[in-house]
């Protein structure tokens, strides 16, 4: 006679399933979160060394323009006393400090006549 034997037939819980599966959506969630947060930071950080880089660049060339600016100026000033000089040395013979006043009087209208300019 043959022997009855009780088979358990195991089924697997179909919730513990889910609620895997959400705590995998979460862990998913905080993935794109770590992504998303990383992508922005690198994305600052090369917009920050680009403005970085530019604002250098102008300082350079400021300086470089305002050193170029301020040897002009001397430059300018002894020709103007040499110029000076020379016509008060030429024209001193007739009235003492004639030379430093017309290149005075020459200075004054170029400057006026620049400063009136529409650049």
């Amino acid at each position: 006679m043959p022997v009855k034997t009780k088979t358990k037939i195991s089924v697997k819980a179909k919730p513990k399933k889910a609620v895997r599966s959400i705590a995998s959506l979460k862990t998913n969630h905080g993935d794109w979160k770590n992504l998303v947060q990383g992508f922005v930071e690198n994305v600052f950080e090369r917009l920050s060394e680009n403005v970085s880089q530019k604002v250098h660049a102008w300082v350079r060339v400021l300086k470089l323009r305002t050193a170029g600016f301020i040897l002009v100026v001397l430059g300018a000033f002894y020709l103007l006393i040499g110029v000076s000089v020379y016509l008060n040395s030429v024209l001193g013979l007739i009235l003492p400090g004639l030379g430093y006043v017309t290149v005075g009087v020459l200075a004054i209208l170029v400057g006026s006549l620049l400063g009136k300019s529409k650049v």
